[in-house]
């Protein structure tokens, strides 16, 4: 009876405090979801009539498609722990490179010589898979810089944002390219219903990635590389053929995000790297994935996409002056960082509560049952005697 009585209370206070502790493990991602939730609902008061229209809307999901391709590959990388400054380039060398394939020019690659490609079908695949080989070619070069030489990912992939900075520049003379191909306008422009096809082909890219890391042995390792890389190691991981493959794959999506790019845009523009850096890191820091890596995802990534670009946009729609966005990006950019930081503590301290309180919890009072007694040798006296 008084066991009962004393169990009940804290049977009662139990529950509650595992909600509390689980809202402040998922923290990282219920902060950034909150303020998507107040941040719509705020432009909607103030512009209802275009904020919310249905074109408004659907423009916003074509604004974010390439950068949510971009968004996918700096999620990959920051969950290793690591940081990539050169995709935003490399999508646009990218971009550049394929104008030119098509444009009736021979352009010099290095180690392969002069290459030009026809208009034919086949001449356009062969081009866009250039591309794309050579995008992954300079993110694995990226990741190697890492994982063979040990130089900081910050500086590696510094150097290879100026490579392909000055590539692009190079092979363009600094000018705009307008030959585009059809393929890159097929992914790029265009609608399905009301829905602009470059937004299908962003959530396609967007649900391939999500279950190649929740579904697969490598994003289970790219996860426990992040989380403990010397760990990882002891455990028999290769991390740093998954630092390089992860790079690799962060250049092979900026490639994509180039053709995607001059498809919506219809040029190819050389200065524009800087334009796509910033957001798209933003972006997916502003989601909740640590920038220390082993946490975060595809999921955080998307609602880090829709709270950037429901900013972005709701301030086109308030008439901000334009020479006032930057300031408002840069701001914006400290505070999911400064976020970022805060929610991990909160996380890492709600599970050392956790791990607290399951050591200080007291054993089952209840009694065991009674082992039935060993047998005596000795004879003991007959009651009935």
């Amino acid at each position: 009876m008084s066991t009962a009585a004393v169990r009940t209370p804290t049977a009662g206070r139990r529950p509650r405090a595992d909600l509390r502790r689980r809202a402040l493990e998922h923290a990282p991602i219920l902060g950034p979801a909150g303020a998507l939730v107040l941040m719509f609902a705020l432009f909607a008061i103030l512009a209802p009539s275009s904020f919310v229209s249905s074109d408004n809307l659907f423009n916003l999901l074509a604004q974010m498609a390439v950068l949510a391709v971009l968004a996918t590959g700096v999620t990959y990388v920051l969950l290793l722990g690591e940081i990539d400054l050169g995709f935003a380039n490399i999508a646009i060398l990218s971009g550049i490179a394929a104008t030119l394939f098509f444009g009736g020019k021979d352009i010099d690659i290095p180690f392969v010589g002069q290459l030009y490609m026809g208009s034919g079908t086949g001449d356009q695949i062969v081009g866009i898979a250039t591309v794309l080989v050579i995008a992954a070619a300079l993110g694995w070069v990226s990741g190697a810089l890492t994982a063979k030489l040990g130089v900081p990912s910050f500086v590696g992939s510094l150097g290879i944002l100026l490579l392909a900075q000055g590539w692009a520049f190079y092979w363009s003379q600094g000018e705009n390219q307008y030959t585009v191909p059809s393929l890159a306008k097929s992914i790029g422009s265009g609608y399905v219903g009301p829905v602009p096809r470059v937004a299908i082909s962003a959530a396609v890219i967007l649900l391939l990635a999500h279950l190649v890391l929740s579904r697969t042995r490598f994003g289970r390792y790219v996860y426990m590389t992040g989380a403990n890389k010397d760990a990882a190691e002891l455990s028999g991981i290769p991390t740093k053929r998954i630092v390089m493959m992860v790079f690799a794959l962060a250049g092979l999506l900026a490639g994509i995000a180039g053709l995607m790019n001059i498809g919506r845009l219809g040029s190819a523009q050389p200065d524009a790297g800087t334009e796509l850096l910033l957001p798209a890191i933003a972006a997916v820091v502003l989601g909740g994935t640590s920038l220390f890596g082993g946490r975060g995802g595809i999921g955080y990534t998307v609602i880090g996409l829709l709270l950037y670009g429901v900013i972005d946009n709701g301030l086109d729609q308030l008439d901000i002056d334009p020479y006032i966005k930057p300031f408002v990006r840069g701001l914006l950019f400290l505070t999911a960082i400064a976020l970022n930081v805060l929610m991990l503590r909160i996380a890492r301290r709600a599970q050392a509560q956790s791990l607290l309180e399951r050591s200080a919890e007291p054993p089952d009072p209840t009694p065991a049952a009674p082992s039935a007694p060993a047998p005596s040798t000795d004879r003991q006296p007959s009651a009935t005697r």
